[in-house]
């Protein structure tokens, strides 16, 4: 199945405004990525002076703790990254939109 120029114009359009938005939340996501960063090493300086685990930690030790918060950060880097990509992607989709010829 063929498309037009026109076609495929008028589904970036939507595609755009979905990306833009999705850029939108980096900031959120730098903002999480940062406190995480801050509470694993907090999370280590507590293990390394031989401090017992806050009393309302829902973990079992400072290693389950640590492994949470690692993950956490894996995921974080992982949405920055795709960010990232959706720039690029953005990029493209702009130029597409600025320079294919309606034909």
């Amino acid at each position: 199945m063929s498309m037009t120029v026109g076609g495929a114009k008028a589904v970036i359009e939507g595609v755009i405004i979905k990306t833009q938005k999705s850029i939108e939340r980096e900031v959120s996501y730098l903002k999480e990525l940062a406190d995480d960063k801050a509470t694993l090493s907090k999370i280590e300086q507590m293990q390394a002076d031989g401090e017992p685990l806050p009393a309302n930690n829902p973990y079992g030790s400072f290693s389950e703790w640590r492994d949470a918060i690692e993950k956490e950060i894996r995921i974080g880097q992982n949405s920055l990254d795709r960010i990232d990509v959706q720039k690029a992607e953005l990029m493209a989709f702009n130029y597409f939109m600025e320079n294919a010829p309606e034909a």
